[in-house]
């Protein structure tokens, strides 16, 4: 419910649909002569290619973490996207997008808990309890 809000907040109900199919991190890196990730990484790193409404091909850069649905999605497959007509490169995903948020607010989390147990220990030694 939360998130058809904020599409709606954000316009991306109203963007265009397409099909984008998964262009692999790996492929390019080697086709482009860099060196490759670490395969233990919790990141992929992919290109998503969909043709636009003038019949164009779009391509957007895909990366997400582990925890993420879209992570184990292999060259080929596609996902529905949505992207904005005016501007045909900006895509939107919500599964992508959930995942980002996810991790966003755990790495919150951990700087506010971090950031609350300095404080909490200089106030002790300022108080000179600890």
């Amino acid at each position: 419910m939360l998130i058809e809000i904020w599409e709606r907040l954000r316009g991306y109900d109203k963007w265009a649909e397409a099909e984008a199919v998964i262009v692999s991190g790996k492929k390019i890196r080697r086709e482009f002569g860099l060196p490759a990730l670490r395969s233990d990484s919790r990141f992929s790193s992919d290109l998503l290619m969909w043709v636009d409404q003038e019949g164009e091909e779009r391509f957007g850069p895909f990366v997400n973490q582990d925890t993420s649905p879209l992570y184990q999605l292999l060259e080929g497959e596609t996902v529905l996207i949505r992207y904005d007509p005016s501007k045909p490169d900006r895509f939107y995903n919500r599964a992508h997008f959930l995942s980002w948020v996810a991790i966003l607010t755990k790495a919150a989390l951990a700087l506010v808990v971090c950031g609350g147990f300095i404080v909490w220990r200089i106030w002790m030694i300022v108080t000179r309890r600890g």
